[in-house]
C-alpha cells in the first residue's frame, strides 16, 4: 500500500514540468506551447503521439503484450487550459503572461498524467492499450471537441477515467462515487438592443434600461420559483454590461450574463427554458431587439458503478482506507469530463491538494492559488496504480501436479 517509490524520485521532475508549464499558461484553444511541451515529453518515452481538437494531444502506449487485436483499451485525461485572470500568488514560478493563470490546477494534472506515462513507458507492467488525453479547453467545453473530432473512434476505449486537485480537501484525501458526482452548467448571455438617447430626450428611448431591470427581477423570480429550498441548483446573474459608463445617457445595448448549475438534468432544462420564454416577452413589451445564447455546456457527471468501485479500491490503496470519501465539498462544482461520460463508462477522482501545514488554501479560481506539488506523487501513483490492475498482465497458469498415483487396470 502506498506510493510507488519509482514515482516518488520522479517528484522533481514532475515539479520542475508543473512549474513550467504554471509559468507559461495559455487560455483555451491557445494551449500550442503547452500541447508541444506535451508531445516532447511523450516522445522522449517512446510513446505515439496524435493531435487532436485544435490543441489537444493524445499519447499511445501499448502493453507487454503489443497491439493485441481486440484487447482491453483505457482512457486517462488530464485538461491543461488555464485562465483569463491575474496572478497574485507571489511564487517564484508565478505566471510571465499578464492576465492569464493556471488557477484551476490544470498544470498539475498535466504534470501528474505524464509522470505516469513515463513510468509506465519504462515498466510496462501492464497488458492492453492506455490513451493519454492532454485535453484543450476544459474551461470552455473542450472535451465536446474532442468528442467530434472522433476521440472515441480514432482511439477507441472500454474505460475514461480523470482526476481533478481540489484544494479544499486536505493533502492525500480523495473523493469520488458512483452517479451524480457534479452539476451540470451553462452560461446565458443576453443581449438588448435598442436606440440610445439623453435624459433630456427620454421619449426617443426605447426601454433598454426599464427591460434590463425586468430581465434581472424575472430571472431571479424564476429561479426562486423553480429551484427548491437546500436543492443543489443555481440560476443566477454574473455580469451586467452596458454601453458606456456615464450617468448622463441612456444606453442603446445592455449584456446580461449568467450562469445555470444543477445536480438534476430535467430541473436544468425547465431553468433554461424559462429563461428562453420570459426574455422575448419583456423584450417585446419595452420594444427592443433581443438574443439569448448559451455556451459552454456541459451535462451533470454521472460516474458509473463498475469503473468507480476500481478507482475508489485504488485510492485506498494508495492513501489508506479513511481518507478516501464521497461527498464533494461544493455540490455545484461542475467539468466537462462529464460529456465523456455520456458515452463510456469511467470515473473521475478528486484528489485532495490542500496545504501540508492545515491552513485554509487559496480556492481554485483564485488569483492566489497555487498547484501544492506535494500531491504530484500521489496522482501520478494513482494513474499507474490504476492502468495496473484495469489492465493486468496475465497470469501464467499453475503447472500441474505430478500423477502420482499407480494406474488402474482397465474395467473388462
Amino acid at each position: 500500500m502506498g506510493l510507488i517509490k519509482k514515482i516518488q524520485d520522479m517528484k522533481y521532475e514532475m515539479t520542475r514540468w508543473r512549474q513550467k508549464l504554471h509559468a507559461e499558461p495559455e487560455l483555451a484553444f491557445e494551449e500550442r506551447g503547452t500541447s508541444r511541451f506535451i508531445t516532447r515529453q511523450l516522445q522522449s518515452c517512446g510513446i505515439e503521439v496524435h493531435a487532436l481538437a485544435k490543441t489537444g494531444v493524445i499519447g499511445v502506449l501499448h502493453g507487454k503484450d503489443g497491439a493485441t487485436v481486440g484487447g482491453k483499451a483505457i482512457m486517462l485525461r488530464a485538461d491543461m487550459d488555464a485562465l483569463p485572470i491575474k496572478e497574485e500568488s507571489g511564487a517564484v514560478h508565478a505566471s510571465h503572461t499578464a492576465g492569464v493563470h493556471h488557477a484551476s490546477g490544470h498544470d498539475g494534472h498535466v504534470a501528474m498524467l505524464l509522470g505516469a506515462a513515463k513510468y509506465l513507458a519504462q515498466s510496462k507492467n501492464f497488458n492492453g492499450t492506455v490513451y493519454f488525453a492532454f485535453q484543450p479547453a476544459e474551461e470552455k467545453s473542450g472535451a465536446q471537441e474532442m468528442i467530434k473530432d472522433g476521440i472515441f473512434q480514432k482511439f477507441p476505449c472500454d474505460e475514461i477515467y480523470g482526476l481533478h486537485s481540489y484544494p479544499e480537501l486536505p493533502l492525500g484525501a480523495m473523493v469520488t462515487g458512483p452517479g451524480s458526482l457534479l452539476a451540470s452548467a451553462e452560461e446565458f448571455h443576453i443581449v438588448l438592443k435598442g436606440a440610445a438617447s439623453h435624459p433630456s430626450q427620454p421619449d426617443t428611448e426605447t426601454g433598454v434600461m426599464s427591460a434590463m431591470t425586468e430581465v434581472m427581477a424575472a430571472i431571479r423570480a424564476l429561479a426562486e420559483t423553480e429551484i427548491q429550498l437546500g436543492a443543489a441548483a443555481l440560476l443566477a446573474i454574473s455580469s451586467v454590461h452596458t454601453e458606456g459608463q456615464i450617468g448622463n445617457a441612456l444606453p442603446g445595448r445592455v449584456d446580461v450574463c449568467g450562469t445555470i448549475r444543477t445536480q438534476d438534468s430535467s430541473l436544468h432544462e425547465k431553468l433554461r427554458q424559462g429563461l428562453e420564454n420570459l426574455v422575448p416577452e419583456i423584450a417585446a413589451k419595452h420594444n427592443v431587439d433581443q438574443t439569448t445564447e448559451f455556451s459552454n455546456a456541459c451535462p451533470v457527471l454521472v460516474n458509473s458503478q463498475a469503473e468507480t468501485n476500481l478507482a475508489s479500491d485504488i485510492a485506498k490503496d494508495i492513501v489508506g482506507d479513511n481518507k478516501v470519501g464521497s461527498v464533494v465539498p461544493r455540490a455545484l462544482d461542475a467539468d466537462d469530463f462529464a460529456c465523456y461520460l455520456q458515452g463510456k463508462p469511467g470515473n473521475l477522482m478528486l484528489m485532495g491538494t490542500g496545504r501540508a501545514d492545515g491552513k485554509p488554501s487559496p480556492a481554485l479560481y483564485s488569483s492566489k492559488y497555487d498547484f501544492n506539488d506535494a500531491a504530484l506523487p500521489i496522482g501520478a501513483s494513482y494513474w499507474v496504480k490504476l492502468v495496473e490492475k484495469s489492465l493486468p498482465l496475465a497470469t501464467a497458469p499453475s503447472p500441474k501436479a505430478p500423477n502420482t498415483a499407480p494406474p488402474q487396470s482397465p474395467e473388462l
